[in-house]
């Protein structure tokens, strides 16, 4: 194959690589943000049930501990709601990680027998000149 289309499929496995880790970032972000509001939910429920213990020790209306229960009670169903789409970003973060990683080991590939292949041209016209030199010195000494 010729040095050319190496070149156009080490750029196209760069731009490959380029976009795949793109998209990885992408999804981890987005992942990040909705696991972070889940995990705030949660939170903001956990807060909820402890206020509505301290009115219930307090003596509070039947009214507002209701209330209060029934605000926790909406901030965990909508945290647990939550948890098939954390659990679907969090695969795709995965998938979209693993594919990156593999889009840079193929070209890590590629420039690795590039490499290789440079290095073997280099080391075959190093031996053609040594033979050439080799072929011009003989010459001149069979025409002493």
């Amino acid at each position: 194959m010729s040095s050319r289309v190496f070149e156009v499929l080490q750029q196209m496995l760069k731009l490959r690589k380029d976009r795949s880790v793109a998209q990885s970032k992408r999804v981890q972000a987005e992942y990040e943000r909705v696991r972070n509001f889940n995990l705030q939910v949660e939170s903001y429920a956990k807060d909820y049930e402890t206020q509505w213990v301290k009115a219930a020790q307090q003596g509070d209306t039947v009214l507002n501990l209701q209330t209060q229960v029934n605000f926790g009670l909406n901030l965990r169903a909508t945290a647990k709601s939550q948890e098939p789409e954390v659990q679907a970003l969090k695969s795709q973060s995965r998938e979209a990680l693993d594919k990156a990683l593999q889009d840079a080991q193929r070209l890590k590939t590629l420039q690795s027998f590039l490499a290789k292949r440079k290095q073997q041209r280099q080391q075959q016209f190093e031996k053609h000149e040594d033979k050439a030199l080799e072929d011009v010195l003989q010459a001149r000494q069979n025409t002493k």
